[in-house]
């Protein structure tokens, strides 16, 4: 089982706040009863995530969205976890959009059990 720990947020791509949620397969995991959730700049947020049925040398792929209001939803980027082997906290960094306007900068850590 792979468990998504904390999102560790170092630079926002909007200019107080982004409003995030995670997905996997195309499906939303995170936040489970809300929409999104409030990330600021410098911050660290527990995730207490599971997902089930990884197998080694697996690759797994989770995308982090911002919530719009007004527009379409971004994809700020993607986090690629191989699951190699049992253990952690391991952390990853978000692999950003190719636009040069991106500048969030966010780090999953996740362990496998």
């Amino acid at each position: 089982m792979l468990t998504l720990n904390y999102l560790h947020c170092y630079f926002v791509e909007e200019e107080n706040y982004d409003d995030v949620y995670l997905k996997y397969n195309g499906k939303k995991i995170w936040p489970v009863n809300k929409r999104m959730k409030h990330i600021m700049m410098d911050t660290t947020t527990e995730l207490h995530v599971d997902i089930k049925n990884v197998e080694p040398n697996q690759k797994i792929i989770i995308e982090l969205w911002d919530h719009d209001w007004l527009s379409a939803n971004d994809h700020l980027g993607s986090f690629e976890l191989l699951i190699e082997e049992i253990g952690g906290p391991f952390t990853t960094d978000m692999k950003r959009n190719k636009s040069e306007t991106d500048k969030a900068k966010y780090t999953l850590e996740w362990e496998v059990n």
